[in-house]
Parts: C-alpha cells; structure tokens; sequence
C-alpha cells in the first residue's frame, strides 16, 4: 500500500494544469496496458508509418536503450530524443555531439531539446 500513497503524495504535488493534462492523456490513450500508455507517451507513434504500437527497446536484447523507439507494426527504428532514424546504426549521434557541446551538463544533457537544437539539426542533416 506505500506505493500507492507515494504515487498519491506525488499527485498531489503536482501543479492542477500539470494534472490536467495527465488525465487528459489518460482519457485520449487507446492504450490497454500500463507499458503501452506508457509507450504512447514516452515514445509516441512511428515516425515511419504512424503506428501507435510501438515500445522503447530498453528490454530488446542487442539494444538496451529505452531512448531508443521501435515500432512494432513495421518494425522501424529511431531515436526517441532527436527523432532520428536508427536503421542504419543503432546508436544515435546526438549523444556524442550533446557530451562535447558546451550547454551541455556533465551528463551531456541540457536545457535545449534535441529536436529544436541547431547545432544537431545541422551537424546531423
């Protein structure tokens, strides 16, 4: 029964619009399971075929990566942070360029998200 009063603590913390918009995504999912609404909202639809059936790849073996999208109606591939196709290789370079870039915290990540950042979307387009 702690986790349930921890989750209803933290509710309650939460700013009304915040708490709104959390149930208005619960009432708008389609999903039927836990891990897929949470899917929809941490991964959201295939870029590719528009498919709301898809996971992260936290748990697929060879991957490991829940940044990392995988649709599993056409079976696509992409990075969940930049938007980027991983077909081709499945470690996304915005890593690499976020960890030297010097916005970016010790943990490479910053304030700017990856898919509005200039210095990806030129340095990867």
């Amino acid at each position: 029964m702690e986790d349930k009063e921890d989750i209803l603590r933290v509710w309650a913390s939460l700013p009304k619009e915040i708490q709104a918009i959390l149930k208005k995504a619960v009432e708008e999912s389609s999903a039927v399971s836990e891990d897929q609404f949470i899917s929809e909202i941490m991964i959201g639809e295939c870029p590719r075929c528009g498919s709301k059936n898809t996971k992260d790849c936290e748990e697929v073996e060879g991957i490991e990566d829940l940044t990392v999208g995988l649709c599993m109606s056409c079976g696509y591939l992409w990075c969940s942070e930049c938007g980027r196709s991983l077909v081709q290789d499945i470690h996304c370079r915005h890593w690499e360029i976020c960890d030297e870039c010097d916005a970016a915290d010790e943990y490479g990540m910053c304030e700017i998200d990856p898919m509005d950042c200039e210095k990806l979307n030129k340095e990867l387009n």
